[in-house]
């Protein structure tokens, strides 16, 4: 992937990190908007109040179209070719799908363990504590996870913003700068306290930084879309599994 521009300057550095933060506050408002604009009209064709998860796997499925939307719009503005390269992966980007996968759930788990070790309770997404009793819940959201989630924020979050700062930062400024926003635009979802947040924060910078590295090494942002939604699916596969007793 094309590193940072021959001569960056100071304005060029400055420029790109004001768009990110544009394009991600845009996203967000503009998918906030989607919701309620839309919010009585899928009440009304989901059913009310007796299908609040269904209302909400509506609701996420457009804050999530929403958001591919304003990331295309941008991508457009600033030539998409250049900053977001997309195409099937290789069996070797299979390969590290898999692979990449497995890191962030092996990371997951051992950040969790640690900080069971020194008295702080993981935090949770709202997303997650949504299904609690509706074990139908956490199926959809595994197909929703693969089709909309990790493809929507990988685009914003590896396509639009690590890609536009990469331009003028160089890589691994691009890929820390993207964790950072990551992690605070998500902070205001998780439930807890402190040891909630911090557990967030730890998890956030695990999966950004390693899906911010797949995207530079694999020039394809395709390969952290999936793993991401992969990731995301496979807590959900397992939250499925605990609600109807299979796991303790």
């Amino acid at each position: 992937m094309e590193q940072a521009s021959a001569q960056p300057t100071p304005g060029n550095r400055l420029q790109h990190i004001g768009e990110a933060i544009l394009v991600i506050v845009g996203a967000y408002l503009a998918a906030s908007l989607a919701v309620t604009v839309f919010d009585p009209l899928v009440t009304a064709a989901v059913g009310g109040s007796a299908s609040t998860n269904a209302v909400r796997i509506v609701q996420t499925v457009l804050q999530f179209v929403t958001m591919i939307a304003v990331v295309v719009g941008y991508g457009r503005l600033v030539d998409t070719e250049r900053l977001i390269r997309a195409v099937v992966p290789s069996p070797r980007g299979v390969g590290v799908i898999v692979g990449g996968t497995v890191v962030l759930l092996g990371g997951q788990y051992l950040i969790n363990r640690l900080l069971e070790a020194i008295d702080l309770s993981p935090g949770a997404n709202q997303a997650v504590l949504a299904g609690a009793g509706d074990p139908v819940y956490y199926l959809v959201m595994i197909v929703i996870s693969l089709l909309f989630v990790g493809p929507a924020e990988e685009l914003l979050f590896r396509g639009a913003v690590q890609g536009r700062l990469r331009e003028s930062w160089g890589a691994w400024p691009a890929i820390v700068a993207a964790t950072v926003l990551f992690g605070l635009i998500h902070i205001p979802a998780v439930s807890g306290g402190f040891g909630a947040q911090l557990s967030y924060a730890l998890l956030a910078g695990v999966l950004g930084i390693v899906l911010g590295y797949l995207y530079e090494y694999t020039d394809n942002i395709v390969v952290p879309a999936v793993t991401h939604g992969c990731y995301n699916g496979t807590l959900f596969a397992v939250l499925y599994l605990g609600e109807i007793g299979y796991i303790g």
